[in-house]
């Protein structure tokens, strides 16, 4: 008995110096700038029960933030850094603003604290209990027009100033101490002084406090004060990154419906001119996708209220901060005439912000490796909220065009990545926004739920909403929960889908029925057909997956088989076999073929799929005759994948969008091709005699179509890519004829964008009048948007000068915002003027650790694109592959980028030799 209570102690000592030993780290290990992976996971296991207590000052152009902060944390006694328990908060300085930042008056536990500051965190070693402790101090940050988490916008129309902070991924460090970790949920409590004629918007509801007009001066004979206090209830645990705080003179929309009292916040300037069919319009939608969300779910909605803000110039299109999204104002109050592509838009993002009340904020990625998680699930479910709200739209036909496509691109490059993707420190975050996160992830998911069945799919959904509500999640927990709904581990499934990067090239190939026995199927068919599947990488990856294929055969019978590729097991007996699905002729034409086989019918595989020869010159001939639409979109689409991969001269492309799109009815698809069309022109077809006489049939077509349309939105798309790819001297002329009213395009009225759209098409083409034009428009067009608009079009100069002052305002002009540096490195960058710019190519790509460190999400992935997108020669490619060469030691998920964008000049060096004569 005494040796048996001996044993067990000496267990409990030896599993108590183990837990202390794998909690105890040194500074080296852990306290590298940024949130390192193993400080985070360390904190993870070290602290819980966090409660952030905020009070704010907001002080009207004030260029710093005041506020206390209380921060309670549970600590465990095993929470060592060189052998001493420590509390470790985030706290990062933007680079030049350095002076705006304090720290004082710290305690802890009611004593005063040594606070050191050591590699942006502040590191507390003395005095840390094990348990609750409770740490206050007093600190400043930045506000700025331009690079810091709080941002102030000066509306000039009416001299109005507005606030908001952005914190994600992980900026709230920049602001106050935190724990900038999504996986450390917190609750917090928030009091806002300001203005008294401000409104104050945060995650939760607002109440005034009554205050004296102590330390502040007072306004009006009556004493009234000058400042007035806000305090907000305490949250629901929510992570660093989704709280948020916008304040100024903003007008207040209450939603008539009351479902949640839904407010819409915008500036007072654009609440005056805005048709409140517009607000009434958003706020439908908004509401409308809430309770199909609450439905789909089987959860209410999961905060208190919920609040939508437009934020102008706001550097997203929309943020999904707990109880509050902030919208781009421009992406709900549009600056032109809209199209039935921008009504889309506009729902879409409404639909993708609220559906991260469920997937982001209630349930949370445990790091942001996992992004995909939020960000693919707010695209999926954005999709199916409007195939259920607006089925007028054909939703997953729209999803096909805009998601799908855009994910292809990225996926195909060698600057791909997972969807999950290895983030060692948040300071590398914001690389992982992109393609693959907002358009792969939702492809996968849109498979997964194929593969599963929509009921087995939503089940899991809903459990994992329900076991994991105000935690963190990772992408093996969703697998999990896929599994027990399918009765089948998934594991190896999910594994190839989340953690392989690339996609499959899948093409329909006649196959042998010899070969077709020798596997072991037997059919007594003539001739079969098979989808086979290679990894466009090269990596020898294998995706495992189910999808539709249609067949069309001489006599107009059709049939639809449910196929797998990669292993996937079917539901109607459909042969199949490892690498291919096999495909029998139908049996009341044997021997004969099908005149035309479509592999991905409606949408559900994911990879580039390529026709056999014959179902593509059957497309060529017939395409325009199709009349799904949705099946006619992804026919067209076909084609484009096909000049894409080199096996289409894109001339014989071009060719059949002149010869079909004027009887298009489809608004989408007309816009989609169109675009490809310009694109052609711009990267894949050479510059000769044939290429003119092409841009000026196609120039035509549009100059007439945009008159003649049968509807607004098609007459607007025309003139749209009319505007991008008119350049000769009548097609300028025309142009300068629509600005000046002179021609008329029935139901367009020009707003301020629309003018400056024209002149700065003209000034990229150097046209005589493009100087006078423009200020012209400079004098009459005076709005806040109007000088942007015009910084914008001066970028487009064809001359030495103009780039040399534009690159240094990019580089160098610490007054200029985000939102007019990106308004302006597009016509920059015009494909026009290829041999002005590239000597800026390799300088951009050197100031790329520059924008990753001090920049929005964003705005790397803008940038690149326009410096790389503005090139499409032999030596553009030279350029960027000897800045990779000349700099091993950039950081991976930089190079990535490069890779992944450099792949539009590879591709057109390429698919131009492929057709040269």
């Amino acid at each position: 008995m005494i040796a048996y209570k001996w044993l067990k102690s000496c267990i409990f000592l030896l599993v108590l110096f183990l837990a202390m030993s794998a909690n105890t780290f040194s500074q080296r290990q852990l306290l590298d700038p940024g949130v390192p992976k193993p400080l985070a996971e360390w904190r993870a296991a070290n602290y819980t029960n966090v409660r952030y207590k905020l009070d704010l000052s907001l002080g009207k152009l004030s260029p710093v933030l005041k506020g206390k902060i209380e921060i309670k944390v549970r600590v465990s006694p095993y929470a060592m850094i060189d052998g001493r328990r420590t509390i470790v908060l985030d706290w990062r300085k933007v680079k030049g603003l350095e002076s705006n930042y304090t720290v004082a008056n710290a305690l802890l536990n009611g004593k005063p604290a040594r606070v050191e500051e050591i590699n942006e965190h502040l590191v507390i070693l003395e005095s840390v209990e094990a348990g609750e402790n409770v740490l206050e101090l007093d600190f400043t940050s930045p506000i700025s027009t331009s690079g810091t988490a709080v941002t102030r916008y000066l509306d000039k129309e009416d001299g109005s100033e507005y606030l908001y902070s952005l914190f994600v991924p992980s900026d709230a460090s920049t602001t106050f101490p935190v724990f900038d970790q999504p996986d450390l949920k917190a609750k917090f409590s928030l009091s806002v002084t300001s203005p008294k004629d401000w409104k104050v918007v945060s995650n939760e509801a607002g109440k005034e406090v009554p205050t004296t007009c102590a330390g502040e001066s007072a306004s009006g004979t009556n004493n009234e004060c000058a400042l007035r206090k806000i305090t907000f209830s305490e949250t629901k645990p929510i992570s660093t990154y989704v709280f948020a705080f916008a304040a100024g003179n903003f007008a207040e929309i209450v939603d008539p419906v009351p479902t949640f009292g839904t407010k819409l916040y915008v500036r007072s300037s654009k609440a005056k001119t805005t048709n409140p069919a517009v607000f009434n319009e958003t706020l439908r939608l908004n509401r409308e996708c809430v309770k199909y969300f609450e439905e789909y779910f089987a959860y209410r909605f999961p905060f208190s209220k919920y609040d939508l803000v437009l934020i102008p110039e706001f550097p997203f299109g929309g943020m999904e901060h707990a109880g509050a999204t902030f919208l781009r104002e421009s992406s709900i109050i549009f600056p032109s005439e809209p199209t039935k592509s921008d009504l889309v838009s506009r729902a879409n993002l409404i639909f993708h912000e609220a559906a991260h009340q469920w997937f982001g904020d209630l349930v949370t990625m445990r790091w942001f490796d996992d992004l995909w998680l939020k960000e693919g699930f707010a695209t999926f479910m954005g999709y199916k909220a409007m195939n259920s709200i607006m089925p007028e739209m054909n939703a997953w036909k729209v999803f096909y065009e805009r998601t799908k496509q855009t994910a292809y691109q990225t996926d195909s490059t060698q600057g791909t990545t997972p969807v999950y993707q290895e983030i060692p420190n948040l300071s590398a975050a914001k690389s992982a926004y992109g393609a693959i996160v907002y358009n792969k992830a939702p492809s996968f998911l849109k498979q997964a739920e194929y593969y599963l069945g929509e009921k087995e799919f939503q089940t899991a959904v809903r459990s994992l909403l329900q076991k994991y509500q105000f935690r963190n999640a990772a992408w093996q927990d969703l697998v999990k929960e896929f599994s027990i709904a399918n009765k089948t581990d998934l594991k190896d499934w999910g594994n190839r889908w989340v953690t392989q990067r690339g996609l499959p090239l899948i093409r329909v190939v006649k196959s042998d029925l010899h070969e077709y026995r020798k596997m072991g199927q037997p059919h007594d068919s003539a001739d079969v057909y098979s989808l086979q599947q290679s990894d466009i990488l090269g990596q020898n990856s294998v995706w495992e997956m189910r999808t539709s294929v249609f067949a069309r055969f001489e006599n107009g019978t059709t049939e639809i088989y449910d196929a797998g590729v990669g292993s996937a097991t079917v539901r109607k007996g459909t042969h199949f076999a490892k690498y291919s699905t096999y495909i029998a002729s139908n049996p009341s034409f044997r021997p004969k073929l099908p005149e035309f086989v479509f592999p991905n019918y409606n949408d559900y595989g994911y990879g580039i799929f390529l026709l056999d020869a014959r179902s593509r010159e059957y497309v060529i001939k017939n395409v325009g005759n199709e009349k799904d639409d949705f099946l006619r979109s992804m026919m067209y689409g076909s084609l484009w994948d096909s000049v894409r991969e080199a096996e289409l001269d894109p001339k014989a492309f071009v060719e059949l969008v002149v010869n079909n799109v004027s009887a298009e009815k489809d608004e989408m698809i007309v816009s989609s091709l169109l675009g490809r069309t310009n694109a052609a022109f711009n990267y894949y077809l050479k510059n000769e005699p044939a290429t003119d006489k092409l841009i000026a049939r196609f120039e035509s077509i549009l100059a007439e179509r945009m008159q003649n349309s049968a509807t607004l939105g098609q007459r607007i798309t025309f003139y749209r890519s009319f505007l991008n790819a008119a350049s000769s001297d009548s097609g300028r002329q025309i142009l300068k004829d629509v600005l000046s009213g002179k021609l008329k395009i029935n139901g367009l009225s020009l707003k301020t964008k629309d003018k400056f759209d024209i002149v700065s098409r003209l000034v990229i083409l150097g046209d005589p009048q493009a100087t006078e034009l423009l200020d012209e428009l400079r004098k009459t067009e005076t709005s806040d948007d109007a000088k942007r608009y015009a910084y914008a079009a001066a970028a487009g100069f064809p001359n030495a000068q103009t780039k040399a002052r534009y690159w240094n305002d990019f580089v160098n002009n610490k007054e200029i915002s985000e939102s007019w540096i990106e308004a302006a490195f597009g016509n920059f960058n015009s494909i026009k003027q290829t041999g002005l710019t590239l000597e800026y190519l390799e300088r951009a790509l050197a100031e790329l650790p520059n924008h990753k460190r001090n920049r929005k999400i964003f705005f790397v992935n803008g940038w690149l694109g326009s410096f790389i997108g503005g090139q499409k020669s032999s030596e553009a490619l030279a350029s960027v592959n000897r800045f990779l060469a000349d700099n091993p030691g950039l950081d991976r998920d930089l190079r990535l980028k490069i890779l992944e964008n450099v792949d539009l000049i590879e591709r057109s060096v390429r698919i131009r030799k492929a057709f040269e004569k």
